[in-house]
């Protein structure tokens, strides 16, 4: 929830009234807006009104974010109904009835963030949002979010209802997205089963889509056999431009000039993200209009600034001499962008609307990429053993995936049907480090997506390091997705909590010293002094010297937990204490894949935390005074 929005509650009735204060105390942020004959307030956020609600409603409607009315759904409809603009510029609008069960997302659901909204007052309420938006509710995918979240730009706009029909009726639409950044590229999320992904048009040839989505901050020229009218263009905002150009040039001819360059160089505008020049040009009208004409950001940097910027490819004496920079355009353009090098060299246009010369260049902003043939290589954590642990972002990863290489012995089978039926599998218990890097970097030379599965979580005892460094030495990008952990799973099973208030609150993750030393200082012996909750892993075969040394601090009692491929069909736990823990593991013949659990938490229900005590106030909950009334609670 953006801290800077500006909401406006709005309540005709006490009820409603108490129900708007209760939100803005959970809230902290919105101004209520209530009849003066409801009483005075001392509040600095509520404000009083004469006359009818309906007198307000335009005001508020026009220079709010989001409205939430304390009223009728039918009696808000007609309230707002005369303010009605357009889904791009309307605010969004929730109502809410007197007794707070439900919440209603009833205008800008997507484009006004209505929908996400809704459901944020519901938590604050501890009531139901009820959101009607076909893809909402069908679990669909939702142009309009993208386009806020990503700050995309759709292009024509009249081909976005078509186009969001078509993905609510399951008609068959393609992504072509041949440029994003971290956390943007749509083919990481999980997308519905009647779109396709493609980073290249090339991928969809000899297909039929009833609408296409093409992600690109280029003028496209040749859609390989697709429909242009079917395709809705969503442009990123991508690029810096680099401007350079005569005192006094005209706004209109510095337009101009800018069309014939992105036209000649097929540039889409509506990808220019910001606009940077010499400070020279701070006051230069018609760089500042342009700017605010197409809402681009601005900056302007000294001529020592831009004489420093390496790459530049046009140098020109001329303004070196009158500037002090041999270049304005290209190195504004490239430190704007943050980026190495130019998409579009520096351009000298002429406008037949003025006789003053401007220069343009172009630089992408270094957050965004294209992707190259060239495949690449994710790490992830398949989590305990139980498929359904795994992380959702781990499970699309391997959707996509086209060579999986696995740890046979401790990833089972289950979480491998998530793999399409053409992947190739390499079980690497038998591989070498050496032999699973030559098998990943021929997959990736060859343009596949390679997926490198772990077990837990990729952060404990994986041997990531030794692969990602390899990788990294032959220029290849590695993502890592983490997963949970045995200790995690085998805490829920136990229905523990690791720390417990006054008692411990560290917890230690570490293991035996066997064949891998341990360093100075990290004996279990020296760890145990702490009375920590002690996780300790790969350690069944040294049962004895971990209960030996793990005996010189904790009392004998310590309870202690024994888990055996936990969250597998046959996994295995053992609740016993410190004393016990060697004889239990030669019981019940454990070697391997045992993880050890010891301190005062295991199985703990001892003491209360103040983070749920009504003394305790923190950012998010005001300290209590009157348990019956969560309504009266002070705003601090």
């Amino acid at each position: 929830m953006n801290s800077s929005m500006k909401a406006a509650l709005i309540a005709v009735t006490r009820g409603g009234l108490e129900q708007a204060r209760r939100l803005r105390a959970r809230l902290k942020l919105g101004e209520i807006h209530r009849p003066a004959h409801l009483g005075d307030s001392a509040r600095s956020w509520e404000h009083s009104f004469t006359g009818a609600l309906s007198e307000q409603v335009p005001a508020l409607f026009a220079g709010c974010d989001q409205l939430i009315f304390f009223l009728a759904a039918g009696a808000v409809t007609r309230l707002i109904a005369p303010c009605l603009v357009s889904k791009t510029s309307d605010p969004g609008v929730l109502v809410v009835d007197e007794a707070g069960h439900f919440v209603i997302s009833l205008l800008s659901g997507h484009q006004g963030g209505a929908n996400a909204f809704a459901r944020t007052v519901a938590g604050c309420l501890g009531a139901t949002p009820v959101i009607t938006t076909a893809s909402d509710v069908l679990g669909g995918f939702h142009i309009d979010e993208l386009m806020n979240t990503y700050g995309w730009i759709a292009e024509p706009e009249g081909r976005l209802k078509a186009t969001a029909a078509a993905l609510v009726n399951h008609e068959p639409v393609a992504i072509v997205q041949e440029i994003g950044g971290r956390g943007c590229w749509l083919d990481e999320t999980a997308l519905p089963d009647n779109v396709i992904f493609a980073h290249d048009v090339r991928g969809l040839q000899g297909r039929r889509f009833e609408r296409v989505l093409w992600i690109t901050d280029r003028l496209v020229q040749d859609c390989h056999g697709l429909d242009e009218q079917r395709i809705l263009w969503l442009r990123p905002p991508s690029l810096a431009l680099g401007v350079g150009c005569e005192r006094g040039i005209s706004t209109e001819a510095l337009a101009d000039g800018l069309v014939r360059f992105l036209h000649e160089h097929r540039v889409a505008r509506a990808s220019i993200h910001m606009l940077a020049s010499v400070d020279l040009k701070e006051d230069e009208t018609a760089l500042l209009e342009l700017a605010k004409r197409h809402d681009w950001q601005t900056a302007f940097y000294s001529p020592d600034e831009l004489a420093r910027v390496s790459g530049i490819r046009n140098p020109s004496p001329v303004v070196e001499k009158c500037v002090g920079t041999p270049g304005v355009a290209e190195p504004a353009a490239l430190l704007a962008a943050g980026a190495p090098c130019l998409l579009v060299e520096k351009q000298v246009v002429t406008s037949p609307l003025s006789p003053r010369r401007m220069t343009f260049a172009l630089a992408r902003l270094a957050a965004f990429h294209e992707r190259t043939a060239a495949g690449r290589v994710i790490f992830a954590g398949a989590g305990p053993g139980d498929p359904e642990l795994l992380t959702l972002k781990a499970r699309e990863v391997l959707r996509r995936a086209e060579v999986i290489i696995y740890a046979g012995s401790l990833v089972p089978e289950a979480v491998l049907r998530h793999a399409p039926a053409t992947a190739v599998l390499h079980n690497s218990a038998h591989l070498t480090l050496e032999q699973v890097m030559e098998i990943t970097k021929t997959a990736v030379n060859q343009g596949r997506c390679v997926v490198r599965l772990h077990s837990g979580d990729t952060s404990l005892y994986s041997a990531i390091q030794e692969q990602l460094a390899v990788l990294e030495d032959a220029g290849i990008d590695c993502e890592v997705i983490p997963g949970i952990s045995s200790f995690q799973a085998t805490a829920a099973v136990l229905k523990s909590e690791l720390t417990l208030p006054e008692i411990v609150q560290t917890v230690i993750l570490t293991r035996g010293e066997g064949l891998t030393k341990m360093p100075p200082g990290e004996s279990l012996a020296s760890l145990a002094q702490h009375k920590a909750t002690l996780c300790i892993f790969l350690s069944a075969r040294l049962a004895e010297e971990v209960q030996a040394q793990l005996l010189t601090a904790y009392p004998p009692q310590t309870p202690a937990a024994i888990a055996y491929r936990i969250s597998w069909p046959d996994e295995q736990i053992i609740i016993t204490t410190l004393s016990n823990l060697a004889e239990e593991v030669h019981r019940h013949r454990l070697t391997r894949t045992a993880l050890f659990l010891v301190g005062e938490a295991i199985g703990g229900r001892r003491n209360r935390s103040r983070l749920y005590d009504r003394t305790h106030g923190h950012l998010f909950r005001a300290r209590s005074r009157d348990e019956t009334h969560p309504s009266l609670e002070r705003d601090e």
